[in-house]
């Protein structure tokens, strides 16, 4: 080290500007990494034994060094120093200052770039795993709620326009498989980093008789490098688990607007617990669903999080460049949001109370058309003729303010030559729902299929 400690300094006669080091120091948020670093450095005293360049008997005293130094992180206790600019250096140093000779042997053949991308990998494999976790407790929390409503109505929506009668357990269902994508996403996201750049150098490798294989056997990759240029500058797999966690928050956050209009007066179909609710600091009526607003407002810092890092990786020559600093900050911030929107909806499914009797009526509403005009088609009315027919039964039926049980013969014989008096009974609609039994629908004996589906799917997923 030069005379201001930095592990770069020998080619400089003076040390660097303290504003430099202000500026420029990642220790602040890098310092996360502190466990893979360790990890980092123990594989790589293993690949230096197996090369010769490193004592075997110096492997139990710097794994002792590199153990305390883990604690003292994971006890804030952790001693940060001017000169330490990131996690690498520091690591470093207490090697140094506590081995001496061993400490300073600790980096030959290895640079900060391939450290760096190591550290990463390792972190976000295991924020990965970690991720589909999260996500297979909010598919569990759904399939439980879905299995208690197999049978309780409500109405399936497009345009957000009542549109046919489902069930409620079918719709929690259509939300538990888009997590469980996610959940897919994440496991792959941790496939995507488990490739070994350790050994791949400051760009070109080393000189040095190191096998990198040593390395990633210690340390659990799947798979080594193939190019040392490639593996220093590629953050490939940080944009595959900020596109998971965006996507992830984009469900979760369209899951929380249904929770807030679910639960506003003007739907009134579930309520929320008094401990998973707030209120007014002026208003001593209002109950706020704020737990499901964040999760939606948060689903935009996890999209510019991605988009931020794409944007940073853009106009990057190969292969390391200091840019790459800024790839750290946005994996941490993606990866601890979306963790935390996954819980919260969690707790918000379980909380929920739905009012069946307000759900039931509400799916009676005119959601029995498209019943009606598919009668018509098997009777063998072309179904835009069977379409025309029930609009104008509709229509007659909303001037009058009626619902189809009310329908008299009239009315059915002047919308369509071939409507019956049994049709009538297409107003009820757990008829409706019975009858679509077929893959994908909500006849209840099929959301169970779903359930079971969705069970398994989470079940085989790893960690």
């Amino acid at each position: 080290m030069n005379e201001g400690g930095m592990l770069w300094g020998g080619r400089f006669e003076h040390s660097p500007h303290g504003d430099l080091l202000r500026l420029s120091a990642s220790i602040g948020f890098d310092q996360r990494l502190l466990p893979q670093d360790v990890a980092a450095t123990k594989a790589h005293a293993r690949t230096l034994v197996a090369a010769g360049l490193l004592a075997s008997d110096a492997l139990s005293e710097l794994d002792h060094c590199l153990d305390e130094l883990a604690s003292e992180h994971a006890a804030g206790a952790l001693e940060i120093r001017a000169e330490d600019e990131d996690v690498h250096s520091l690591v470093e140093r207490r090697l140094t200052e506590r081995l001496g000779e061993t400490g300073r042997r600790i980096h030959a053949g290895r640079s900060r770039n391939d450290l760096v991308a190591t550290d990463l990998r390792l972190w976000c494999m295991s924020a990965a795993l970690e991720l589909a976790a999260a996500a297979r407790a909010a598919v569990s929390a759904l399939c439980d709620r879905a299995e208690q409503n197999l049978d309780t109505l409500m109405p399936g929506y497009t345009h957000l326009q009542r549109a046919q009668p489902v069930t409620l357990g079918f719709h929690l269902c259509a939300h538990g498989f888009t997590l469980a994508r996610d959940a897919r996403r994440f496991v792959a996201a941790h496939d995507a980093a488990s490739t070994s750049p350790l050994g791949a150098g400051a760009v070109a490798g080393t000189t040095l008789p190191l096998d990198p294989d040593v390395a990633a056997r210690e340390l659990g990759f799947k798979a080594v490098f193939d190019n040392a240029m490639d593996a220093v500058s590629d953050r490939d797999f940080a944009c595959e688990l900020l596109f998971a966690c965006a996507l992830c928050c984009v469900h979760l956050s369209r899951l929380g607007e249904e929770i807030v209009l679910w639960t506003s007066s003007e739907f009134s179909f579930a309520g929320l617990a008094d401990a998973w609710s707030t209120g007014s600091s002026m208003m001593p009526q209002k109950r706020n669903p704020d737990l499901a607003e964040l999760v939606r407002g948060r689903a935009g810092r996890s999209l510019g999080d991605l988009m931020g890092l794409m944007a940073v990786l853009k106009g990057l020559p190969l292969a390391y460049d200091r840019d790459l600093q800024e790839d750290k900050e946005p994996v941490f911030s993606s990866v601890d949001r979306t963790r935390s929107c996954l819980e919260a909806v969690s707790h918000l499914v379980r909380a929920l109370s739905f009012d069946k009797d307000v759900l039931a009526r509400a799916a009676g509403a005119a959601t029995w058309a498209t019943d009606v005009a598919e009668a018509l088609v098997r009777r063998g009315v072309p179904f835009r003729e069977a379409h025309q027919g029930t609009g104008r039964l509709v229509a007659q039926l909303e001037r009058r303010g009626a619902s189809l049980a009310e329908a008299t013969s009239e009315e059915l014989a002047a919308a369509h030559p071939q409507l019956e008096k049994g049709d009538r009974a297409f107003a009820d609609p757990r008829a409706s729902v019975a009858a679509r039994s077929g893959r994908g629908g909500p006849a209840p004996s099929e959301v169970a299929r779903q359930i079971a589906a969705l069970r398994a799917a989470a079940a085989a997923l790893p960690g």
